[in-house]
């Protein structure tokens, strides 16, 4: 075989090689976008049972609240042992508890008379089906407005039980609208026998179901489903179901393909065409080009060196080091934005503090930190006080403003080894790995100092700011190694500090049996300690 020969053979070699990337690029680029696509659905559905799973603690929470206040346990007493009239009950329960975010709430004594909310007659009829129930309990039921959660908890007065007080929430239309907002290209709908009883976009009511295919199709659109497991205690529910479009994608991929086929045709024409150029002169760059393209497909970009030659196939080598060039630059500005997107995901958009992503992250190995040094791990539950008189007052801009300035408070006076989240609207936490609870104590107060004598600045005004804070801990040797625990034990020293006037830090009892650690306070310090048993019994 003769030189020419040989050339041709080896640029249709070429040919068939560049095809074959073109094809292989754009089938797994299919596959790892399709595949991408049906992993973030999956894991939309995930987040979505997780924050429903979140929202039945939340109601076992309020119930918690309920249930433990002793003036109510008191008033009950009274009433279903004295005999006396109930008047006074309701107006208690809805000063007490009436900024509960919950849709409905309700007490039955034990003999099944309604003490409180005989309006919410749903509500009543489905707890007395399934029974008043001893310990806390969950269940779900139907409703024409939508399926309801609740939660009820026996409501007991020195060992006696009296009633059972129950909170609820209803998963309707409005409910869906706020776990998903109204969009083009996600849904999250309530489903029976392959028909939308509630969703979140009532435009997509009239949409096919296919469920044996999990697919939801009107026209071109589509939609895939994934299921959204509800919480026990939910037997007979319709199905929950997260949908999200693939049409956009799938038109995108369509574009990809004929533009990856006329560019496989379009190079294939021009290596043969240039190859019948460079028959004399093609063994130097031919190899380069040969070797740049293997360590292409191995997934490396190389270097190539421009060449200062005026042919064609070194101006082509030219041009393919300018590609890799700019795929080198995409590929940086890729890191870039993931390691960005990393970032956002885990702080806090307003304050740069860290989210409950990063906590859910983050505190296993605080755990695992305490159990293996046998230190404490304390948290310390800040939540500023009066916060919706500041945003009625100054607006919600002017809230903003507050929430700023108290996480730039807290970062300039933490220590190096405090993580520093926001929690939720107003409400912040530390969390630190430490060898005396005190020094969470010690930093507390200094926090509550600090901010009180120094207030936040909103267009030229003062917003005076205070805060309450509820500390609590655990120890390694202790075994206890619960984040939840640690946050509901921080969370009643927190309702205790609010309960006894805002402006004051409240330690649990778990902090005061860890080892022995003593809570020593000074005159006049707005410190206090609150058991998980006794919510009235305080150290001064």
């Amino acid at each position: 075989m003769n030189y020419t020969s040989r050339m041709f053979l080896y640029v249709g070699m070429l040919i068939v090689l560049l095809t074959g990337m073109m094809v292989l690029s754009f089938k797994a680029a299919t596959d790892i976008v399709v595949s991408g696509s049906r992993d973030h659905l999956r894991h939309a559905a995930m987040r979505k049972q997780e924050a429903i799973r979140l929202q039945g603690e939340e109601l076992l929470n309020y119930t918690d609240i309920i249930v433990n206040d002793l003036r109510l346990q008191e008033y009950l007493y009274i009433i279903t042992e004295i005999g006396t009239g109930r008047d006074g009950l309701a107006s208690y329960y809805d000063r007490q508890f009436g900024s509960l975010p919950t849709d409905a709430r309700v007490i039955i004594a034990q003999d099944g008379t309604v003490l409180y909310g005989a309006e919410y007659t749903a509500l009543i009829h489905a707890i007395q089906e399934r029974g008043l129930g001893n310990g806390r309990k969950q269940f779900m039921f139907l409703s024409p407005e939508g399926p309801v959660m609740v939660a009820m908890q026996p409501l007991s007065y020195q060992g006696e039980r009296l009633a059972t007080s129950a909170v609820a929430r209803l998963l309707g239309n409005d409910w869906l609208r706020r776990q998903e907002q109204q969009s083009d290209d996600y849904l999250l709908f309530f489903e029976r026998d392959g028909y939308m009883l509630w969703t979140s976009n009532p435009e997509y009511r009239h949409f096919s179901i296919n469920l044996p295919q999990r697919t939801m199709v009107d026209g071109d659109r589509t939609f895939y489903l994934n299921e959204v497991s509800l919480p026990a205690g939910s037997e007979g529910m319709p199905r929950l179901w997260f949908a999200a479009s693939e049409t956009r994608l799938l038109h995108m991929l369509n574009r990809y393909r004929d533009w990856a086929y006329a560019f496989t045709v379009l190079g294939g024409l021009t290596v043969l065409f240039l190859g019948w150029l460079m028959v004399r002169n093609f063994r130097r760059p031919f190899t380069q080009l040969m070797e740049a393209t293997e360590a292409m497909v191995q997934g490396r970009l190389p270097v190539l060196n421009r060449s200062e030659s005026r042919t064609e196939l070194d101006m082509l080598l030219n041009r393919f080091a300018d590609v890799l060039d700019a795929l080198r630059r995409e590929k940086a500005k890729v890191k870039r934005a993931h390691k960005k997107l990393q970032e956002t995901a885990i702080t806090d958009s307003l304050t740069g503090m860290y989210n409950r992503r990063y906590l859910q992250e983050i505190t296993p190995g605080l755990f695992a930190q305490v159990e293996r040094d046998g230190r404490y791990l304390t948290a310390i539950l800040l939540d500023l006080d009066y916060f919706k008189a500041i945003n009625d007052e100054f607006g919600h801009l002017g809230g903003d403003a507050a929430l700023v300035h108290f996480a730039r408070l807290l970062k300039r006076n933490s220590r190096a080894n405090d993580h520093l989240f926001r929690i939720g609207g107003e409400e912040f936490m530390i969390l630190n790995v430490a060898e005396s609870p005190e020094d969470s104590v010690t930093l507390a107060e200094k926090l509550r100092e600090l901010l009180s004598q120094s207030p936040a600045n909103y267009q030229g005004q003062c917003i005076p700011l205070t805060v309450s804070a509820g500390i609590s801990c655990c120890s390694g040797r202790s075994g206890e190694g619960s984040l939840s625990q640690l946050m509901r034990a921080a969370d009643k020293a927190l309702y205790e500090a609010k309960a006894g006037g805002r402006n004051r830090i409240v330690v649990h009892a778990s902090c005061e049996a860890s080892r022995g650690f003593p809570v020593h306070r000074k005159t006049g310090r707005s410190l206090s300690l609150v058991h998980d048993r006794d919510r009235n019994h305080r150290t001064p």
